[in-house]
């Protein structure tokens, strides 16, 4: 069972913003393909314009600012410079 998280959407808070609560089998084309909850609920997502990343369980993970407005702002990287202009290295 998962605890609430203060950024992130819970599963289960996913399930309910999607309606996709289990995989299931669709028909495309002459053949059949078993389809995985968390693909159902990305291709979702996806239709209802909400941002999100897939976890390495492929999982999608939304933000919870999303919904209440805060503003995100993305890590700062450090800006890339060639080794020879770097102070210090001898």
């Amino acid at each position: 069972m998962e605890s609430k998280s203060d950024f992130f959407l819970t599963e289960q808070e996913v399930d309910e913003l999607t309606g996709i609560g289990q995989g299931r089998t669709e028909r495309v084309g002459a053949q059949f393909v078993k389809m995985r909850k968390f693909d159902l609920q990305a291709r979702q997502l996806r239709t209802m314009g909400i941002p999100f990343f897939v976890n390495a369980r492929g999982r999608p993970i939304i933000a919870r600012a999303f919904f209440t407005g805060a503003k995100l702002e993305a890590p700062s990287r450090p800006k890339w410079q060639p080794s020879v202009l770097i102070k210090g290295d001898a």
